[in-house]
């Protein structure tokens, strides 16, 4: 069996969960996957709209 990676990246949102930065509000997490040929395109295009990177990760709080 083969596995092929999506050409359009895959958006995922979490569950909400306690603001680290602000007392008494929730957040939600919006990530995708860095992976590919085209991560470095993906990680500068979505770096420009807020979204921040841990490891192959890329999200927006």
């Amino acid at each position: 069996m083969r596995h092929t990676l999506p050409i359009a990246p895959q958006f995922y949102v979490t569950a909400p969960q306690p603001c680290p930065y602000l007392d008494g509000r929730m957040e939600r997490k919006l990530f995708t996957a860095l992976q590919g040929e085209n991560a470095d395109k993906l990680n500068n295009a979505l770096s420009r709209q807020g979204f921040r990177r841990s490891q192959n990760v890329l999200y927006r709080p």
